[in-house]
């Protein structure tokens, strides 16, 4: 075999991948997550989709080089629309924004029992979709690679928890679901919040190094504006979950 070490953002997404007869590795790029969810009996069967030609077929290759075409199927199409209903039972997403996360799972073919993504953007709206969906958000992570640092997180249908968590150890599932939908939380991460994982200060000093230079960038004009208040709310939010 010629397998290649994952990167340590791919390391951290692994570790939250529950075992499951089908997965889907969605925008799996060179095919490297998708080969270790075989070797290291994560799934039986994986389906490897990615929207653009030029990767899917680099992944072909590599899979070719461990010997895996016969368990891992690689297929040319936008999102899940590659998959179908029946076939799967959960999907990994990595590395777009989550507003793409929420409209790829929204368009199925069919709602998953988990996914494990790993949002670049717009964390709020797809923590709050899951929930709204029947989800329960059962573990998250910080991880640092190269220089950034990236959130993901582990979504399971909440009738289908005990199936899946025994080998994830899970931090709670009820804490979103009392949550204010304008709390800062759903962003940063609320379990992250409770754990404070070793990442968590220098995440959350980032975050509030962000809204900093952003409110500096503004002229004095915009003080008064919506987007100033929001900005400097924010700031002390962050700043009190330090």
């Amino acid at each position: 075999m010629t397998t290649k070490k994952l990167t340590n953002r791919l390391e951290a997404v692994f570790t939250l991948i529950p075992k499951a007869p089908s997965i889907a590795d969605i925008g799996t790029d060179h095919g490297y997550l998708a080969v270790e969810l075989i070797r290291r009996n994560r799934a039986k069967r994986v389906i490897a989709g990615d929207v653009h030609k030029g990767p899917l077929e680099s992944a072909k290759a590599y899979i070719k080089a461990n010997g895996l075409e016969s368990l891992i199927d690689c297929r040319l199409g936008d999102g899940l629309q590659a998959t179908k209903a029946g076939e799967l039972q959960g999907a990994v997403l990595c590395g777009m924004g989550g507003f793409l996360m929420r409209d790829i799972i929204a368009e199925g073919p069919e709602l998953l029992d988990f996914y494990v993504l790993q949002p670049q953007n717009g964390q709020a709206e797809l923590r709050q979709f899951l929930v709204n969906q029947g989800y329960s958000i059962a573990k998250e992570i910080l991880v640092e690679d190269m220089g950034k640092l990236y959130q993901a997180l582990l979504a399971i249908k909440e009738e289908q928890l005990s199936k899946y968590v025994s080998n994830i150890e899970l931090s709670g599932q009820d804490i979103y679901a009392n949550l204010s939908p304008d709390s800062l939380l759903w962003s940063v991460g609320a379990l992250l919040a409770q754990e404070r994982p070793p990442l968590w200060t220098k995440y959350i000093e980032r975050l509030i190094h962000l809204r900093q230079t952003a409110l500096q960038s503004m002229s004095a004009e915009l003080a008064n504006t919506e987007k100033y208040k929001i900005l400097t709310k924010e700031i002390m939010e962050l700043e009190a979950l330090l």
